[in-house]
């Protein structure tokens, strides 16, 4: 996972860097409380007993909206940096009896076949591995009828939190989703505070 650190949050150029300690601590001052976060968590529609997977969950601040309203389910949050989830868990306090953190990735994720009802990723697409293998390992996690969500923030009007590549615009993540054979794709708009995000929701095929 790569990101050039003096650029927007969600405008990823061509230079690299290795997510470590210092990086994720850079992240979560810059933009561990993004609105993004808060803008998913209240509009997804989640049920008290949802048991939710949240891939590339930085520094979990939407995991613990989450889990405040999963009160009789679960939420997972899994970032492939060490420190990310190392940030998660101190920012998390015990009361937290519902949530859990881990290390893992996209394209191999750490949980058992049809283990939830809702999985989200939140400005983390772009930089999965192989978005492919990871749309796989999505279904695979998903219950019968699970939802898919995809989130990123709104960047030039159009862009989907990047400005090239195979998933630039909502139609490009729509179209992978089509190609992953996902079911009931729909396209949403967001903002609060000047802030915007697009939601593509998404069914298990």
């Amino acid at each position: 996972m790569s990101v050039n650190p003096t650029q927007d949050h969600d405008d990823h150029g061509t230079g690299q860097f290795t997510w470590d300690d210092k990086t994720a601590e850079w992240y979560a001052a810059e933009y561990g409380d993004h609105i993004s976060n808060d803008l998913t968590i209240v509009n997804i529609g989640l049920a008290p007993d949802d048991l939710l997977l949240d891939i590339g969950c930085g520094t979990g601040t939407a995991a613990r909206l989450a889990a405040e309203i999963c009160t009789a389910g679960k939420v997972i949050g899994i970032d492939p940096t060490a420190a990310m989830i190392r940030i998660s868990r101190e920012e998390t306090d015990e009361n937290y009896t519902n949530l859990k953190f881990m290390v893992g990735c996209a394209e191999k994720i750490p949980l058992a076949d049809q283990s939830v009802t809702i999985a989200i990723t939140i400005n983390s697409l772009h930089h999965w591995e192989d978005y492919k293998k990871g749309l796989v390992e999505v279904v695979r996690v998903l219950r019968p009828d699970g939802s898919f969500i995809i989130v990123n923030d709104i960047v030039d009007g159009d862009t989907f939190g990047h400005r090239y590549g195979p998933l630039e615009k909502p139609v490009h993540i729509i179209s992978i989703l089509e190609q992953a054979e996902f079911i009931d794709i729909s396209l949403e708009k967001y903002n609060k505070e000047g802030a915007g995000i697009y939601l593509i929701r998404s069914k298990k095929p």
